[in-house]
């Protein structure tokens, strides 16, 4: 069983992150030159075999998108996850619709590793900043694969306590949908905690 958030260190998860894919929303939008609309975080902590039952009720089976190790503070994985048949499409958008099929398939690794380059590190680095604290973050890789295959991607470990933040994020004239997953080590889960409560104390002064 997982280790509960109290409703305040909940709260203020939900409120950096919304602060953190805000920033990336607006990154993103000068790069694909579109509205990028956001939907209100939701954060749950929860296992691999609940992330998994969460994936399948949100998501297809074949699913492309990003991963991004990270350690400072707290370590783990992030990813950034979408259905696989509207990754090139994504691409398209991103790179212009002048370009070949083929030749956007060639740049289909890159321009995907750029995006969840953008959004896991201005959520990473909203958090790091917020709670006075360190964080780095790898090359981010771009992987194809079903649910299964890419949760044993990310959790290393049968332990991992998965941060599964539900943004949906589309674009205003595209339709397109994507979520985050932040997978942190247990071992460094009680620094989160602390820092999270650290910055709730110096709130209330």
């Amino acid at each position: 069983m997982l280790n509960p958030l109290n409703q305040d260190q909940q709260d203020t998860i939900v409120e950096l992150m919304n602060i953190g894919v805000g920033r990336a929303a607006a990154a993103l939008s000068k790069l694909v030159q579109d509205e990028v609309l956001l939907s209100v975080p939701k954060v749950d902590f929860v296992d691999i075999e609940t992330a998994e039952s969460r994936f399948t009720e949100l998501l297809p089976v074949a699913l492309a998108g990003v991963t991004q190790a990270f350690d400072g503070f707290i370590s783990g994985k992030a990813a950034l996850i979408f259905p696989e048949e509207r990754s090139l499409e994504l691409v398209r958008i991103v790179v212009g619709h002048e370009l070949t099929a083929s030749e956007i398939s060639e740049l289909e690794q890159d321009t995907l590793a750029e995006l969840g380059n953008i959004l896991l590190n201005s959520c990473l680095a909203t958090l790091a900043n917020i709670l006075h604290r360190e964080i780095h973050t790898s090359l981010p890789e771009a992987y194809n694969g079903n649910r299964h295959t890419m949760l044993n991607l990310l959790c290393e470990q049968e332990d991992s306590m998965i941060m599964l933040v539900q943004v949906d994020f589309s674009l205003l004239q595209h339709e397109l949908q994507g979520y985050l997953a932040f997978i942190i080590d247990l071992q460094t889960a009680s620094n989160f905690y602390s820092a999270l409560d650290e910055y709730l104390n110096n709130l209330l002064g």
